[in-house]
Protein backbone atom coordinates (compact mmCIF):
# COMPACT_ATOMS: atom_id res chain seq x y z
CA UNK A 1 0.00 0.00 0.00
CA UNK A 2 2.86 2.10 -1.06
CA UNK A 3 4.67 4.16 -3.88
CA UNK A 4 8.46 2.76 -4.31
CA UNK A 5 8.11 -0.88 -4.02
CA UNK A 6 10.11 -3.00 -5.40
CA UNK A 7 9.38 -4.93 -8.60
CA UNK A 8 10.14 -8.09 -6.59
CA UNK A 9 7.11 -7.40 -3.98
CA UNK A 10 5.08 -6.53 -6.86
CA UNK A 11 5.24 -10.12 -8.63
CA UNK A 12 4.74 -11.48 -4.78
CA UNK A 13 1.90 -9.55 -4.15
CA UNK A 14 0.56 -10.42 -8.09
CA UNK A 15 0.97 -14.04 -7.34
CA UNK A 16 -1.13 -14.27 -4.22
CA UNK A 17 -4.13 -12.16 -5.67
CA UNK A 18 -4.18 -14.58 -8.75
CA UNK A 19 -3.88 -17.76 -6.19
CA UNK A 20 -0.29 -18.55 -7.49
CA UNK A 21 2.15 -20.31 -5.56
CA UNK A 22 5.22 -18.32 -4.11
CA UNK A 23 7.79 -21.14 -4.48
CA UNK A 24 10.02 -19.19 -6.63
CA UNK A 25 11.69 -22.27 -8.02
CA UNK A 26 8.14 -23.25 -8.94
CA UNK A 27 7.26 -20.07 -10.90
CA UNK A 28 10.25 -19.59 -12.64
CA UNK A 29 9.42 -20.01 -16.37
CA UNK A 30 6.11 -17.28 -15.70
CA UNK A 31 8.31 -14.49 -13.93
CA UNK A 32 9.66 -12.98 -17.08
CA UNK A 33 5.77 -12.31 -17.84
CA UNK A 34 4.44 -11.33 -14.50
CA UNK A 35 7.02 -8.53 -14.84
CA UNK A 36 6.20 -7.59 -17.78
CA UNK A 37 2.35 -7.65 -17.12
CA UNK A 38 3.25 -4.89 -14.26
CA UNK A 39 5.37 -3.16 -16.09
CA UNK A 40 3.11 -2.51 -19.27
CA UNK A 41 -0.26 -1.89 -16.25
CA UNK A 42 1.75 1.24 -14.27
CA UNK A 43 3.08 2.73 -18.22
CA UNK A 44 -0.69 2.36 -19.12
CA UNK A 45 -1.47 4.04 -15.59
CA UNK A 46 1.04 6.89 -15.88
CA UNK A 47 0.20 7.48 -19.85
CA UNK A 48 -3.85 7.86 -18.70
CA UNK A 49 -3.99 9.67 -15.33
CA UNK A 50 -2.17 13.27 -13.57
CA UNK A 51 -0.38 12.25 -10.98
CA UNK A 52 0.48 15.28 -8.78
CA UNK A 53 2.90 13.61 -7.15
CA UNK A 54 4.98 13.39 -10.02
CA UNK A 55 5.09 17.10 -11.10
CA UNK A 56 8.37 18.73 -11.51
CA UNK A 57 10.01 22.08 -12.20
CA UNK A 58 13.25 21.77 -13.69
CA UNK A 59 15.44 24.46 -15.81
CA UNK A 60 18.24 24.64 -18.45
CA UNK A 61 20.69 27.26 -19.16
CA UNK A 62 20.48 29.12 -22.41
CA UNK A 63 23.81 30.02 -24.49
CA UNK A 64 24.12 32.95 -26.49
CA UNK A 65 24.38 30.97 -30.19
CA UNK A 66 23.25 27.69 -29.31
CA UNK A 67 19.84 26.50 -30.87
CA UNK A 68 19.66 22.91 -29.74
CA UNK A 69 19.28 21.76 -26.00
CA UNK A 70 19.58 18.42 -24.20
CA UNK A 71 15.89 18.25 -22.05
CA UNK A 72 16.16 17.78 -18.25
CA UNK A 73 17.55 14.35 -18.06
CA UNK A 74 14.02 13.10 -15.75
CA UNK A 75 11.88 15.43 -17.19
CA UNK A 76 8.78 13.44 -20.03
CA UNK A 77 9.04 16.44 -22.73
CA UNK A 78 5.87 15.03 -23.96
CA UNK A 79 3.99 16.02 -20.80
CA UNK A 80 5.44 19.65 -19.90
CA UNK A 81 2.39 21.91 -19.47
CA UNK A 82 4.38 25.61 -19.17
CA UNK A 83 7.92 26.91 -20.22
CA UNK A 84 8.97 30.27 -19.16
CA UNK A 85 12.40 32.23 -19.80
CA UNK A 86 13.68 34.22 -17.17
CA UNK A 87 15.42 37.38 -17.96
CA UNK A 88 16.78 40.13 -16.11
CA UNK A 89 14.80 38.61 -13.24
CA UNK A 90 11.58 38.66 -15.02
CA UNK A 91 9.72 35.21 -15.93
CA UNK A 92 7.98 35.73 -19.54
CA UNK A 93 5.95 32.67 -20.81
CA UNK A 94 7.74 30.97 -24.22
CA UNK A 95 4.84 29.34 -26.26
CA UNK A 96 5.23 25.74 -28.16
CA UNK A 97 5.32 25.54 -31.76
CA UNK A 98 7.98 26.77 -34.34
CA UNK A 99 6.36 27.92 -37.72
CA UNK A 100 7.96 29.00 -41.64
CA UNK A 101 6.87 32.17 -40.70
CA UNK A 102 8.77 32.49 -37.89
CA UNK A 103 11.65 31.75 -39.82
CA UNK A 104 10.88 34.66 -41.70
CA UNK A 105 11.17 37.38 -38.98
CA UNK A 106 14.56 35.30 -36.86
CA UNK A 107 16.13 32.68 -39.73
CA UNK A 108 17.60 30.38 -37.23
CA UNK A 109 18.99 28.60 -40.58
CA UNK A 110 20.93 31.87 -41.42
CA UNK A 111 22.40 32.53 -37.84
CA UNK A 112 19.77 35.00 -36.38
CA UNK A 113 19.98 35.91 -32.70
CA UNK A 114 17.57 37.27 -30.47
CA UNK A 115 16.66 37.77 -27.32
CA UNK A 116 14.09 36.41 -24.93
CA UNK A 117 13.14 33.68 -26.76
CA UNK A 118 9.51 33.58 -27.85
CA UNK A 119 9.07 29.97 -29.04
CA UNK A 120 10.24 26.12 -28.52
CA UNK A 121 9.36 23.11 -30.34
CA UNK A 122 10.76 19.74 -30.41
CA UNK A 123 13.17 18.18 -32.97
CA UNK A 124 15.03 14.95 -34.11
CA UNK A 125 18.12 16.63 -34.58
CA UNK A 126 19.72 13.33 -36.06
CA UNK A 127 19.67 10.45 -33.20
CA UNK A 128 17.80 12.06 -30.41
CA UNK A 129 15.11 14.44 -29.70
CA UNK A 130 15.90 18.09 -28.50
CA UNK A 131 14.69 21.47 -27.81
CA UNK A 132 15.01 24.34 -30.18
CA UNK A 133 14.86 27.71 -28.96
CA UNK A 134 13.66 30.34 -31.28
CA UNK A 135 15.23 32.60 -31.89
CA UNK A 136 18.27 32.06 -31.29
CA UNK A 137 19.24 33.46 -27.91
CA UNK A 138 21.84 36.20 -28.21
CA UNK A 139 22.50 36.35 -25.00
CA UNK A 140 22.73 33.53 -21.55
CA UNK A 141 19.20 33.19 -20.12
CA UNK A 142 17.56 30.19 -17.96
CA UNK A 143 14.39 28.29 -19.73
CA UNK A 144 12.13 26.48 -16.38
CA UNK A 145 10.16 23.90 -17.21
CA UNK A 146 6.55 22.53 -15.49
CA UNK A 147 5.69 19.43 -16.40
CA UNK A 148 5.57 15.07 -15.54
CA UNK A 149 8.18 13.42 -14.27
CA UNK A 150 10.06 10.23 -16.35
CA UNK A 151 8.42 6.98 -15.41
CA UNK A 152 10.99 5.08 -13.73
CA UNK A 153 12.28 2.16 -15.04
CA UNK A 154 10.98 -1.11 -13.69
CA UNK A 155 12.84 -3.67 -15.51
CA UNK A 156 15.05 -5.62 -12.31
CA UNK A 157 14.06 -6.65 -9.26
CA UNK A 158 15.08 -4.00 -7.04
CA UNK A 159 13.66 -1.06 -9.84
CA UNK A 160 10.97 0.49 -7.47
CA UNK A 161 7.40 1.54 -8.97
CA UNK A 162 6.74 5.30 -9.05
CA UNK A 163 2.82 4.61 -8.78
CA UNK A 164 0.87 2.48 -5.64
CA UNK A 165 1.66 -0.71 -5.29
CA UNK A 166 -1.92 -2.04 -5.21
CA UNK A 167 -3.07 -0.28 -7.91
CA UNK A 168 -0.60 -1.61 -10.11
CA UNK A 169 -1.10 -5.35 -8.96
CA UNK A 170 -4.62 -5.09 -8.60
CA UNK A 171 -4.96 -4.03 -12.63
CA UNK A 172 -2.56 -6.80 -13.56
CA UNK A 173 -5.10 -9.40 -11.46
CA UNK A 174 -7.73 -8.52 -13.11
CA UNK A 175 -6.30 -8.96 -16.09
CA UNK A 176 -4.41 -11.85 -15.82
CA UNK A 177 -8.15 -13.66 -14.11
CA UNK A 178 -9.92 -12.40 -16.69
CA UNK A 179 -7.81 -14.46 -19.23
CA UNK A 180 -8.44 -17.51 -16.60
CA UNK A 181 -12.06 -16.82 -17.33
CA UNK A 182 -12.12 -16.67 -13.41
CA UNK A 183 -15.03 -15.22 -11.33
CA UNK A 184 -12.40 -13.19 -9.30
CA UNK A 185 -11.55 -10.83 -12.01
CA UNK A 186 -14.46 -8.48 -12.07
CA UNK A 187 -14.41 -8.19 -8.04
CA UNK A 188 -10.06 -7.43 -8.81
CA UNK A 189 -11.02 -5.04 -11.26
CA UNK A 190 -13.89 -3.45 -8.92
CA UNK A 191 -11.25 -2.88 -6.20
CA UNK A 192 -8.65 -1.72 -8.70
CA UNK A 193 -11.22 1.07 -10.09
CA UNK A 194 -11.96 2.05 -6.41
CA UNK A 195 -8.37 2.20 -5.43
CA UNK A 196 -7.66 4.57 -8.24
CA UNK A 197 -10.52 7.12 -7.85
CA UNK A 198 -10.10 7.39 -3.87
CA UNK A 199 -5.91 7.76 -4.84
CA UNK A 200 -6.77 10.77 -7.41
CA UNK A 201 -8.92 12.50 -5.18
CA UNK A 202 -6.54 12.40 -2.18
CA UNK A 203 -4.27 13.18 -4.66
CA UNK A 204 -6.30 16.61 -5.99
CA UNK A 205 -6.91 17.64 -2.07
CA UNK A 206 -3.38 17.45 -1.26
CA UNK A 207 -1.93 19.88 -4.47
CA UNK A 208 -1.39 23.40 -3.69
CA UNK A 209 -2.35 25.81 -5.98
CA UNK A 210 -0.15 27.75 -6.59
CA UNK A 211 -0.44 30.63 -9.64
CA UNK A 212 2.08 29.91 -12.05
CA UNK A 213 1.41 32.95 -14.97
CA UNK A 214 -1.25 33.57 -16.55
CA UNK A 215 -3.85 30.73 -17.23
CA UNK A 216 -2.41 28.34 -15.09
CA UNK A 217 -2.13 27.29 -11.89
CA UNK A 218 0.28 24.43 -11.29
CA UNK A 219 -1.21 21.68 -8.83
CA UNK A 220 -4.58 21.85 -11.08
CA UNK A 221 -6.53 18.86 -10.99
CA UNK A 222 -6.97 16.98 -14.29
CA UNK A 223 -9.76 14.42 -15.29
CA UNK A 224 -8.54 10.90 -14.93
CA UNK A 225 -9.33 7.94 -16.42
CA UNK A 226 -9.32 4.27 -15.88
CA UNK A 227 -7.07 2.56 -18.21
CA UNK A 228 -8.24 -0.81 -17.75
CA UNK A 229 -11.38 -2.66 -18.80
CA UNK A 230 -11.86 -6.42 -18.40
CA UNK A 231 -15.39 -7.64 -19.92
Amino acid sequence: MARGTQLQQLVAQLRAETGRNQNVAVGTSELDNLKEQLRRVQELLYDDNHWPFLQVERSLVLQAGQRYYDFPEDLNFDRIEVVKVKRNGIYTSVERGITFDDFSVYDSNAGDRSSPMLKWDIRNTGTIEQLEAWPIPNEEGTLHFFGTKKLSKLVDDADRADLDDRLIVLFSAAEILARQKSPDAKNKLDLANTRLLKLKANGQAASKTVQVGQGYRHGNSHSGKTVLVVR
